[in-house]
């Protein structure tokens, strides 16, 4: 069973869209339903403007759109794993998995621990406070608090 906090690497992932299919690093933010998770695919590509600093933690700017919690390389997320490179949680880009659809991609997965909890509310409050979240998840994950 998936619980919030759990961070799992699938090799590969199946994207719902049809994209090719590559390894993907998987965060269970919450449940809508017992078989449905919300979760985050945290990703290495940096969509915030040069203009903007990026240090790690929540970036947060309402008037460009722009909402992304930042893992430093290196930085310890569970008890025995941190990302090898600098890694983006996206608003925009959190989504709703069923349990069934998850169970069904042919890949191994990797259960790489529970995100540490100072640093899981860290990230549900960096999401909150974006507008490019859906409201959907709002209020499942203000939930969580």
């Amino acid at each position: 069973m998936l619980e919030q906090g759990q961070l799992l690497k699938f090799t590969p992932f199946t994207f719902k869209n049809g994209a090719n299919p590559k390894p993907k690093y998987f965060i269970v933010l919450g449940r809508m339903k017992d078989d449905v998770v919300i979760a985050s695919l945290p990703t290495s590509k940096d969509h915030i403007p040069e203009t903007m600093a990026i240090g790690n933690g929540c970036v947060n700017d309402i008037e460009r759109n722009v909402n992304a919690y930042i893992f430093s390389e290196g930085e310890i997320v569970t008890d025995t794993f941190s990302f090898p490179r600098k890694t983006f949680v996206y608003a925009e880009q959190v989504d709703e998995y069923s349990c069934e659809y998850l169970s069904n991609m042919h890949s191994d997965i990797d259960d790489l621990g529970i995100i540490l909890p100072e640093l899981l509310k860290d990230i549900i409050d960096c999401l909150l406070s974006s507008c490019m979240l859906k409201r959907k998840y709002r209020s499942v994950l203000s939930g969580y608090h």
